[in-house]
């Protein structure tokens, strides 16, 4: 049973068209504004607004999901957030517990989405304005030049990479298949540091898709999961490296997010080992691999990013980051420079079971 699908939903995004320039779409971002200067007005958006909305390049691909559950999401936010007539839903939405966010990912969608829009209309008027006038095409440069420098590879104006495309949904933002999606309330919120940073971070997926072993990733969770640590662990130290209290807090999320990140990231050690616990007792054959998932998907939560990020900094702690790095996009040699590291600074170890099972299903796809 395949559920790959379900890892964006943890996260809003998770991780092939290749353009030669870079492609900045700020359509969705134009179709906002367009919509909630409507609701704004005390006024109804008609069917073929809301088609307009729907057709932008960013909100498209939610809108055309078999699964409506986001596109809905979105709309019910934007009327909540902008309408004259929702006070009580918003205040059951902006009520919703940190405890309830974690369980229920519907939940955690609609109270982060809602958040943001308020957030928006509470700088509307220079998000405006910033859309107008922001300066894109030396952003992109500056951020490839970040990514070339922390990768130690040349990135430049002709490395391919996707088009981004700017819309409001949740503060975060994701590369896709077919390009980069970010949240603009998020940007516009950013310093000129930050933006660079998490561009970066969103290039490096993108870049490390160019040299990742695709058969291996998508040949089932389990490979995709083991792949996605690495993945978003390298990214979160290029623009997380100050760790997540301060990234979190500075770029203006909720106490209560803050708090779920940090809690996440002090409990890494405990999940890295839950996480090899239920790979071992799949690879011994004591459950089948529909458990198997159930029971990581429960442990990966956000992608991953927290088990991720936490065996990079041992990593780099330990004295390995070149190793790291020339092997970004390996996820068998992740583990191994993990362990080597946990072993010299005293911390919990990947066990000799564990290894040799990552070693077997790696072996002809990497090394």
């Amino acid at each position: 049973m395949n559920k790959t699908l379900l890892f964006g939903l943890l996260i809003i995004f998770t991780n092939c068209k290749i353009l030669i320039a870079q492609t900045v779409d700020l359509s969705s971002v134009d179709e906002f504004f367009k919509v909630t200067s409507i609701l704004k007005a005390g006024k109804s958006v008609t069917n073929e607004q809301w088609d307009s909305f729907d057709n932008s390049a960013a909100y498209r691909k939610y809108a055309l999901r078999e699964n409506q559950t986001f596109i809905e999401i979105i709309k019910s936010s934007l009327n909540i957030a902008y309408g004259k007539d929702s006070i009580n839903e918003r205040n059951n939405i902006l009520n919703i517990t940190k405890e309830e966010m974690i369980k229920n990912t519907t939940m955690l969608l609609k109270k982060r989405i809602l958040i943001n829009y308020i957030e928006v209309d509470n700088h509307y008027d220079s998000i405006l304005i910033f859309r107008q006038t922001f300066d894109f095409n030396a952003l992109i440069e500056n951020a490839k030049q970040r990514l070339s420098s922390f990768i130690g590879m040349q990135i430049d104006s002709t490395t391919k990479l996707k088009p981004i495309y700017f819309f409001f949904v949740d503060a975060d933002g994701g590369a896709k298949d077919d390009g980069l999606y970010i949240d603009f309330n998020l940007f516009f919120k950013q310093t000129d540091k930050q933006r660079i940073n998490f561009l970066a971070h969103e290039f490096f997926h993108d870049f490390r898709e160019k040299f990742e072993n695709h058969d291996f990733n998508y040949k089932c969770d389990l490979y995709y999961i083991l792949d996605m640590i690495q993945n978003e662990g390298i990214a979160d130290m290029i623009d997380k490296s100050e760790g997540y209290k301060k990234y979190f807090s500075d770029v203006g999320e909720s106490d209560e997010m803050v708090e779920i990140w940090v809690n996440l990231y002090n409990q890494a050690p405990s999940d890295l080992e839950k996480l090899q616990n239920e790979i071992v007792k799949y690879a011994r054959k004591e459950i089948s691999e529909t458990e198997m998932i159930d029971e990581l998907i429960e442990i990966v939560k956000f992608n991953g990013h927290h088990i991720g990020f936490y065996m990079a900094n041992q990593i780099l702690d330990a004295g390995y980051e070149s190793e790291m790095l020339d092997t970004f996009y390996n996820p068998y040699w992740f583990y191994v420079l993990y362990n080597k590291s946990a072993k010299l600074l005293n911390l919990f170890q990947l066990s000799d079971e564990f290894m040799d099972y990552l070693r077997s299903i790696t072996k002809g796809y990497y090394h």
